[in-house]
């Protein structure tokens, strides 16, 4: 097994996977401003008020789009590494993909989306006017206890998740073959 094979074809799905996710909300944003409000703090929602019906659909599209092109990438990426490694790989080489892609697109979503997009640089298209201005939007310990909760961090919990995913897929694939 070459594990460095598996783990840079895990960085680059990783990168590949963030690059998708990040358009696909710069996209919604550009649609719909309040496509993603309910992920921002409590007090920018309640400004606001409920989303706009163009928002509700915006969101639905992005989640429907999200979950076929993870699905889609998700059965790349195993082909791809089963490719790279010469046939079957069982439960491991995909549990490691699924495991480091969560891990990398979290700290990536964090750092570049939630940090420096939405926090410092706040582009109009995913501010709603009625919320400019607000203190919230600079609230970065906001968004970090979004991904670490007290008293259990349960998203951190389930980073494993996609990889026992990936994992029983695959061995479910080649066991079917």
């Amino acid at each position: 097994m070459d594990w460095s094979t598996v783990l840079a074809i895990s960085l680059v799905y990783s990168l590949i996977v963030f690059g998708g996710m990040t358009l696909m909300i710069l996209c919604g944003g550009l649609v719909a401003n309040d496509a993603m409000l309910h992920d921002y703090p409590r007090a920018i929602q309640e400004r606001h008020g409920p989303k706009t019906p163009r928002g509700v659909l915006v969101t639905r599209l992005m989640n429907v789009v999200g979950v076929v092109l993870l699905t889609a990438a998700s059965i790349a990426v195993i082909g791809y590494v089963r490719g790279e490694l010469g046939g079957d790989i069982g439960f491991l080489p995909a549990f490691v993909v699924g495991t480091v892609t969560v891990i990398v697109v979290n700290v990536l979503d964090l750092v570049i989306l939630d940090w420096w997009i939405f926090c410092t640089i706040q582009p109009r298209f995913l501010v709603p006017e009625s919320t400019r201005g607000m203190p919230e939007y600079r609230d970065y310990s906001f968004h970090w206890k979004v991904l670490m909760p007290s008293p259990v961090p349960w998203p951190l919990l389930l980073i494993p998740a996609y990889g026992v995913i990936l994992g029983v897929g695959t061995i479910a694939f080649e066991a079917v073959r």
